[in-house]
């Protein structure tokens, strides 16, 4: 969601293979089964594992948004579809609970003098202290560039690296499903 159409929409003829679904995309299959999901339990009716029991503290489900996110986060984002670069995104958490608004994106990319920014808000879908799930949606208090941003919810996943660094890994294959590493920024 609020993700770039997967890359400035500018001559659409001349940047075909930047687009998922264009040139370059065309004779790959889909990823999305590349990239297996995380349970945060079970099936139904089977007992967890002792490496699925969340024995780790950083492994139990945070009912609130864990403060080593808290403040602002920045870094270039780059397309898994394509492998074309999608700009710059900046990510404000602030401090809420499960359900509730915890972040605010915006992701910049310029090319050939034309700049696009999608802005999006997060919601705290679940989460532990190393990893957190948020569902994104269009930000309505702040516009986003008309015509070349994404406009369905999306799933996204921050994770603490141990290098103190945020890794982020978007779910939106409309957007090219951006990834990167983020780093604190003006805090």
């Amino acid at each position: 969601m609020a993700g770039a159409l997967a890359a400035v929409t500018i001559g659409t003829g001349l940047l075909d293979g930047l687009f998922p679904g264009g040139d370059a995309d065309r004779d790959r299959g889909s990823d999305a089964a590349a990239t297996p999901s995380r349970s945060a339990s079970p099936p139904a009716g089977e007992k967890p594992t002792p490496t699925e029991s969340g024995a780790d503290a950083s492994e139990s489900p945070a009912a609130a948004l864990p403060k080593a996110y808290v403040g602002t986060w920045k870094g270039p984002v780059t397309e898994r579809t394509t492998g074309q670069p999608h700009g710059t995104l900046t990510a404000v958490f602030t401090e809420g609970k499960r359900g509730e608004q915890v972040v605010r994106m915006s992701t910049t990319i310029s090319q050939l003098g034309i700049t696009v920014t999608c802005n999006s808000v997060g919601t705290l879908a679940s989460g532990t202290a190393e990893e957190l799930n948020i569902r994104e949606a269009t930000d309505p208090d702040r516009p986003s560039t008309p015509g070349l941003c994404t406009t369905t919810e999306a799933d996204l996943v921050f994770r603490l690296a141990e290098d103190g660094t945020l890794d982020y890994r978007s779910k939106e294959r409309a957007a090219g499903l951006p990834y990167g590493k983020l780093t604190r920024s003006g805090d």
